[in-house]
């Protein structure tokens, strides 16, 4: 894999180069069919930017991250690309399979993030109850996950929100976010 690296508004010391491509170096023992990368490290008053573009198996992934500290914003950034090379390579085996495999593998996905019980009400008006483990994440990740998991709506805990937010896929490709008015 080819690794590029720019800095801007700082100097590219041979030891933050090498600890980039070390890290880097992870992503590519995940997901091996990675063609180039590119990491841009930029300083911004007291705010330590990264940002990674990465282009693997006909795909192109950003993560971009910012910290105080210019290695924890990499450590960060580099977790948040190896969690979409792992969608990605989970998603390549599940076309590889059969069409019933592909679809007893996202049931048996799905059945371990969920549990489901009936319920009788008066009316039966509620034949089904799902209940999940609710993820603090961002709303980018929820909506990955959506996709993920092929629902019309998901429901988290926004982290930059501090509450319960869901988003759900609208009829013209958009998305939409829900939000409690407090």
């Amino acid at each position: 894999m080819q690794v590029n690296i720019t800095a801007r508004h700082l100097e590219l010391t041979p030891a933050l180069a090498e600890y980039v491509r070390k890290k880097m170096q992870k992503c590519e023992r995940i997901f091996d069919r990675i063609v180039w990368s590119q990491v841009i490290l930029s300083v911004e008053k007291n705010r330590q930017i990264v940002e990674i573009v990465l282009h693997a198996g006909g795909n192109t992934f950003r993560a971009k991250e910012e910290s105080i500290d210019l290695y924890s914003a990499i450590d960060i950034a580099v977790e948040k690309m190896d969690k979409q090379l792992k969608k990605l390579k989970e998603m390549t085996k599940l076309h590889r399979k059969s069409k019933t495999e592909a679809a007893e593998f996202a049931a048996e996905r799905t059945k371990k993030r969920l549990s489901t019980t009936s319920k009788q009400t008066g009316k039966d008006l509620i034949a089904e109850v799902k209940s999940f483990e609710v993820k603090p994440m961002s709303t980018a990740e929820a909506i990955d996950e959506m996709e993920l998991l092929g629902f019309g709506f998901y429901m988290y805990f926004n982290e930059g929100a501090s509450q319960i937010n869901v988003v759900y896929k609208k009829n013209n490709g958009a998305y939409g976010l829900i939000e409690p008015e407090m």
